[in-house]
């Protein structure tokens, strides 16, 4: 059997009514050289069924029982995996048709990347194409300084070389935020960047782990935080940590006035650390500081016609961080040359 110049993994779990589309968007790629490997781990409500109708010679389903878990589940797919490259794909989201084309012509341009990820677009619940979407940073060591707040990628995008892939498994302490750790570890040793172009759609919906499991996430996000803080010299307590997760993510309701004041505190300590170890790029890591404060701000006083004048001045300290919210928000609309139109996710959302 000869090897595929790609291998594209999903792992699932009780996603009947996403799994098909999901599967459809790997297998009508412009790039044919593919296999599909599906992880079933323990589906109950014939998510299997619905994989094993596609008949494509392509497509290999792999069915565990019980159900083992997310990192578990990634890890057996990653064993499968023939390919010289690795693309991921979440069950409930969508591949732009020329995603993996657009991928690998980029990493085989570019030797010394490793791996590399996407902007995404949204698709609501109701099923319709959102124009907005994520637009991450591109830059390896903007990337790596994000990853001490949030994560820097969007999973379903992620498509690298397999050698290097494999290197860094998941880790099943982490049955939430197993990609974050894999990231953070990841960008330690190998160089990742992120291409500014749609190439895949994310699906919006209750069921989602970040929606569910909010508690779960803080906790494995501090596990992560804890570990690069130590890289870097800087020593913290229980609370201090649980503040520098609720800053960086998406937790809205729990951003206070007190809690972006303490932020800048807290940053000046990380500079300090930092221009000790030298462990991240200052340049990226005072662009980081600024896109989690702004981005806070806005959310704490954006919709407070009272506080208007708190966010000018927030805004006035931090222009790098007005300009990172401004093409998070903006760009997606801009019509980019060369950037994969919405058209082909429309024609799957359709089928």
């Amino acid at each position: 059997m000869s090897v595929p110049s790609v291998s594209v993994l999903i792992i699932v779990h009780n996603r009947a009514r996403t799994i098909g589309a999901a599967v459809r968007s790997v297998l009508e790629q412009t790039l044919d050289d593919l296999e599909l490997v599906v992880v079933d781990d323990g589906s109950t409500d014939g998510t299997a069924e619905i994989v094993e109708r596609f008949g494509d010679p392509r497509l290999r389903l792999i069915r565990t029982s019980p159900n083992r878990g997310i990192p578990l589940a990634r890890n057996r797919a990653l064993m499968e995996a023939r390919g010289e490259y690795i693309a991921w794909l979440d069950s409930d989201d969508l591949c732009h048709p020329e995603r993996l084309a657009v991928q690998r012509e980029y990493l085989r341009r570019h030797p010394r990347v490793d791996m590399i990820g996407s902007a995404a677009r949204k698709i609501e619940a109701d099923g319709r194409l959102m124009t907005s979407g994520r637009v991450p940073f591109r830059k390896h060591e903007e990337i790596r300084a994000l990853l001490l707040f949030r994560s820097a990628f969007q999973q379903s995008s992620i498509f690298g070389r397999a050698a290097a892939i494999k290197a860094v498994p998941y880790d099943a302490a982490f049955p939430v935020c197993e990609d974050v750790d894999m990231f953070a570890r990841f960008t330690d040793d190998f160089c990742a960047e992120n291409l500014p172009l749609f190439l895949i759609a994310r699906r919006i919906h209750s069921g989602q782990t970040i929606r569910s499991n909010v508690e779960r996430i803080i906790d494995r996000q501090m596990a992560i935080t804890a570990r690069k803080l130590a890289r870097i010299g800087v020593s913290h307590n229980e609370e201090e940590l649980r503040h520098h997760v609720i800053l960086g993510g998406s937790f809205n309701n729990q951003i206070s006035d007190a809690l972006i004041d303490w932020s800048e505190g807290w940053f000046d300590r990380i500079r300090a650390a930092n221009a000790r170890s030298h462990f991240y790029d200052a340049a990226a890591l005072g662009k980081v500081f600024d896109l989690i404060v702004m981005r806070a701000a806005l959310r704490r006083f954006g919709k407070d016609p009272a506080k208007v004048g708190r966010l000018a001045r927030f805004a006035a300290r931090h222009p790098r961080g007005v300009l990172a919210v401004a093409k998070d928000n903006f760009l997606p609309l801009l019509p980019v040359k060369g950037r994969p139109s919405a058209a082909g996710l429309r024609s799957l959302l359709k089928a």
